[in-house]
């Protein structure tokens, strides 16, 4: 399915939904019990064939044996995959009541009143978010184990208020007051996601693509219906949350957590990256100083725009959330900036546990990202030395090595106007190299300029290996190195 076609199969499921919405919830329960009535087929496949190669190794046919039993065990590893994935579980550090008992009671509080199923385990992790990430002991078939994992970034950035709000609203998609159908239903998408991605990361042989091809139609036809659910059921999950902490309170939560998140994206990390550019090492460790920069980094009046700009963003076919005006107008609330809190959820809720989690987390980042580091610094450097010794000479004087040395100088300074006229007559020049094509290329790509292909190109004839190395490598495309904050999740 092309993303066009999976554009207009959701929005035309966004019409259904809406216009019956019963008959909707019975088709997407139907479709996900098909998914579990083909692993079903699958064994009552593997069983029959299994069956039939006894009976042709008992009969002499060999052949027929062997060509039987080879396909049961494919249909049966299928079978397999899907009933007993293992999902990784989620990282970070495990929390008892003994560390953190003002959590946990918080935690206790939410689910009593949710009347909501049992958390297994708590873990904080370095990631801005909060989730329940609920591992099926029987695959498809659900019976799962709750892991909580809290952010301890988000754990910075939110109020205690703020926060029970996230949590509540995670513990929303698992409580009673949601609907187990619900929750059974999307966890069957992400694991139909997980069977999905381990059959695109080996070549299968003729029969597998057979005992797949049902699969390559129905995950995707899955996830488009699940996901104009999911949009719905974030909805339901806000206003089952704000029944516990307010309408206003939830608001302001997912107001804040759009805001703060957009801050430590945009100018939090970017920030302290920018300073390898003249420091050998960072002059600062980023979680034991994230509260500070968060209560200090925006003014009202950019903030108040920022929130305009959120406000008015919309959610495409892709998205799992609504966008955060639907979620606004689902509260009936106000969107106002929410008020500022003298103390972070993670000074209220896990105290005197928060200095070590943050001197953990930051040598953690560090043990990451100070080889990245050290690189973007020295290349900083040679860079501006580059550009001094060669901008003394004129132009037409360069060969196409000193004009490609020149160019990927200036590019690395940020100077990539200047960069990118030098880097192209040094690709175009029959003697040019690859480095300069694949780094013309880039600069193209990132102003949606159709040119970039040739250069692509060029690069590809002059060093194959180069090309498939950088980009599978991430490093031609996204320049600075970019700081190690894992993406955001949730698993209902």
């Amino acid at each position: 399915m092309t993303s066009t076609e999976y554009q207009q199969l959701v929005s035309r499921l966004e019409k259904e939904s809406v216009r019956s919405p019963g008959l909707y919830r019975t088709r997407l329960i139907a479709l996900a019990a098909l998914g579990h009535a083909y692993v079903i087929t699958l064994l009552l496949i593997t069983l029959v064939l299994m069956v039939m190669a006894v009976v042709s190794l008992l009969d002499g046919e060999y052949l027929d044996a062997s060509l039987r039993l080879a396909t049961s065990l494919l249909s049966g590893g299928m079978c397999l995959a899907a009933t007993r994935l293992r999902l990784p579980q989620p990282e970070g550090r495990m929390l008892t009541r003994d560390d953190a008992p003002q959590l946990f009671g918080v935690i206790d509080k939410i689910r009593a009143k949710l009347d909501a199923p049992l958390i297994h385990r708590v873990v904080i992790n370095d990631v801005f978010n909060a989730a329940i990430f609920q591992a099926p002991r029987l695959g498809i078939f659900g019976w799962s184990h709750n892991t909580l994992v809290i952010g301890l970034p988000l754990m910075q950035a939110l109020s205690r208020k703020e926060f029970a709000a996230i949590l509540a609203h995670e513990y929303a998609h698992i409580s009673r007051h949601h609907g187990r159908i619900d929750a059974w239903v999307h966890r069957s998408r992400m694991l139909w996601s997980h069977v999905e991605n381990g059959m695109n990361q080996h070549k299968a042989g003729f029969v597998e693509r057979i005992l797949t091809r049902f699969l390559r139609w129905y995950i995707p036809v899955l996830n488009a219906y699940t996901g104009v659910r999911l949009r719905q059921d974030e909805l339901e999950a806000d206003r089952i949350a704000a029944s516990v902490v307010g309408r206003q309170t939830m608001a302001d939560a997912l107001i804040a957590q759009s805001l703060r998140g957009r801050f430590l994206e945009e100018r939090f990390w970017q920030g302290l990256w920018s300073r390898a550019d003249h420091h050998p090492a960072p002059p600062f460790l980023p979680h034991a100083t994230m509260r500070t920069a968060l209560s200090r980094g925006l003014s009202a009046d950019e903030a108040r725009f920022w929130l305009m700009e959120a406000l008015e963003a919309r959610a495409d076919a892709h998205d799992t959330h609504p966008s955060l005006r639907e979620r606004i107008v689902s509260l009936d609330s106000g969107s106002e900036l929410p008020p500022d809190a003298n103390h972070s959820a993670a000074q209220s809720l896990i105290g005197d546990l928060l200095g070590g989690l943050q001197t953990d987390f930051d040598e953690l980042w560090l043990s990451h990202n100070a080889p990245a580091w050290r690189l973007r610094y020295h290349a900083v450097s040679s860079a501006h030395e580059t550009v001094k010794r060669m901008e003394q000479k004129p132009s037409e004087q360069l060969g196409p090595e000193e004009m490609a040395h020149l160019g990927l100088a200036l590019d690395t300074l940020g100077r990539s106007e200047e960069a990118l006229p030098l880097l192209r007559r040094a690709a175009e020049h029959p003697n040019g190299s690859a480095e300069a094509a694949l780094a013309a290329a880039r600069l193209l790509k990132s102003r949606d300029e159709k040119a970039s292909d040739g250069y692509m190109n060029t690069a590809l004839r002059r060093n194959p290996a180069l090309v498939r190395q950088t980009v599978a490598a991430n490093t031609c495309w996204e320049h600075p190195p970019a700081p190690r904050i894992a993406v955001q999740h949730r698993v209902a």
